[in-house]
């Protein structure tokens, strides 16, 4: 079997799931190409590499999204070229990931789709693919995306537009190229999203839930000094990761959990920019990144509980990866959030209610040790493997 993936990003939570798929499918005897748009090829994902475009291609596609919010519309050369790879290389099934990033000019793309027959299976890591502008909507309530975006009260977010809106047009060509294909079948990392995607206009289209799994062979209990390097002393270590801290991860709720937390706890914050941190209070250990996976995985340890106050999102990572090293987790209402955290590994609070976060960490954390088994069950149930198989035994499905 010949397999075609393509994603933004090689690198990054989606990347490794794309490569994670490609090295399952590899050992069951297939062949895997990812098509990416941006960022360097991690170690590990050479062989499946394929760059899609250049960068002078992806700066006009870029000026031509900030100033039109016109994603997707660019990239021409290189989609034809990507288009003249893939009659080449004849693949039995094509993956699309994220589409959104600059490096591919959807109406091509789905013309050839459309005309090859070729089964597509298509992963949302988000919720772009069923609105006019945004990757995410629920933090504001909005429902245009329902019946038809228009005026977009989040142009400046990303994909961001500093310009003329577009949300309009955007939402009419994707609803007409999308549903179009006749070998399309949807999968999302959670029933949130497909949920969504029932009430959308792709409601027609297959589509189930293939849930995220965390690599429990990178992500385990590690032990190390972390509380004596940063005298941490038996205060209560409260984590919170994410690989960009966005205003929808709730970058700005920080200070404010910290302070409700009180002086019995130590919040570490791992992920914030240099400017970032210079802004954070003092009560507040800001950590810009890890030097690597297992570094991260040994904060995840280290730490009584994991506090996520994401306020948009599908099926976070880091709730996962935490699991995997036997931490329990205190989330918000968000996305997925709710189907992956049990009682016995956490709790989930009302998005924005930071209280009641406060609380539940509070009460959750000193039971870290009696938690830790639990966690670590649940983390076997989202794990990478049994996630890539799902997706070849997929890929077997839509060949038949």
């Amino acid at each position: 079997m010949r397999i075609f993936e393509m994603n933004t990003f090689l690198g990054g939570s989606t990347g490794r799931i794309a490569t994670d798929i490609a090295q399952y499918a590899a050992a069951q005897g297939a062949e895997t190409i990812i098509g990416f748009g941006a960022g360097g090829v991690p170690q590990g994902a050479e062989a499946y590499a394929l760059r899609i475009g250049g960068p002078v291609g992806r700066k006009w596609h870029g000026a031509l999204r900030k100033l039109l919010d016109a994603e997707g519309y660019g990239s021409l050369l290189a989609t034809k070229r990507l288009i003249h790879f893939l009659q080449q290389y004849r693949p039995d099934v094509i993956h699309l990931h994220n589409l959104h990033g600059c490096y591919v000019n959807h109406k091509l793309l789905f013309r050839y789709l459309k005309r090859s027959d070729i089964p597509v299976v298509w992963t949302f890591h988000d919720c772009w693919a069923l609105t006019g502008h945004c990757a995410y909507f629920d933090r504001i309530g909005c429902e245009r995306w329902k019946t038809g975006c228009f005026t977009c009260p989040q142009k400046g977010e990303y994909p961001t537009c500093i310009g003329i809106g577009g949300s309009k047009r955007n939402y009419a060509r994707k609803r007409n190229l999308f549903p179009s294909l006749p070998n399309l079948t949807l999968v999302t990392p959670c029933a949130w999203l497909q949920k969504i995607t029932a009430e959308s206009f792709l409601r027609n289209v297959p589509c189930r839930v293939i849930y995220n799994g965390v690599d429990r062979t990178r992500f385990y209990p590690v032990k190390s000094d972390l509380r004596e390097q940063y005298d941490i002393g038996d205060r209560l270590l409260i984590l919170a990761v994410a690989s960009e801290w966005e205003e929808r991860k709730g970058v700005r709720l920080l200070p404010e959990l910290a302070d409700k937390l009180g002086e019995s706890c130590q919040l570490v914050v791992i992920g914030v920019t240099p400017e970032q941190r210079k802004v954070l209070p003092a009560s507040i250990i800001g950590i810009q990144k890890t030097a690597n996976v297992r570094e991260l995985a040994a904060w995840y340890t280290a730490a009584d509980c994991l506090a996520n106050p994401t306020l948009e999102d599908n099926m976070p990572m880091v709730n996962l990866e935490a699991f995997a090293c036997g931490t329990p987790v205190v989330a918000f209402d968000t996305g997925g959030c709710a189907e992956a955290i049990p009682d016995t590994c956490g709790a989930v609070t009302p998005k924005g209610d930071l209280v009641a976060m406060a609380v539940a960490i509070r009460q959750i954390a000193p039971q870290k040790a009696t938690l830790t088994q639990a966690c670590l069950s649940q983390a076997e149930r989202f794990d990478a493997e049994a996630s890539a198989k799902a997706y070849w035994e997929l890929y077997q499905e839509v060949l038949r």
